[in-house]
């Protein structure tokens, strides 16, 4: 079996999700492949913590109170037009369709 977790050392990882079991549960499972992960369960908080350029990829939820994740990526895309950005949701409507 390959360990990636050498490769992985450097990278880093910013979750962003209201539920905090959720936030618990992808950190631990980054971090055990050698993730770096700075995770936030409230996106403005989240917000005003975030660093431009210093993350490989971030990961947000769609829904979430005070503001939604379309509306935090583009805040985060006024402060790092090179951001990536993957949207994790559990939710389903055909607002988001």
């Amino acid at each position: 079996m390959i360990n990636n977790n050498n490769r992985n050392k450097n990278k880093r990882i910013f979750i962003v999700d209201d539920e905090p079991d959720l936030t618990m549960l992808c950190t631990l499972a980054l971090e055990h492949y050698g993730y770096k992960v700075h995770a936030f369960n409230d996106p403005q908080a989240a917000l005003s913590k975030y660093k431009p350029g210093s993350y490989d990829l971030i990961i947000l939820d769609i829904k979430m109170p005070k503001m939604d994740g379309f509306e935090l990526y583009q805040e985060i895309k006024r402060k790092d037009n090179n951001a990536k950005i993957c949207f994790l949701t559990a939710f389903l409507s055909d607002k988001y369709v």
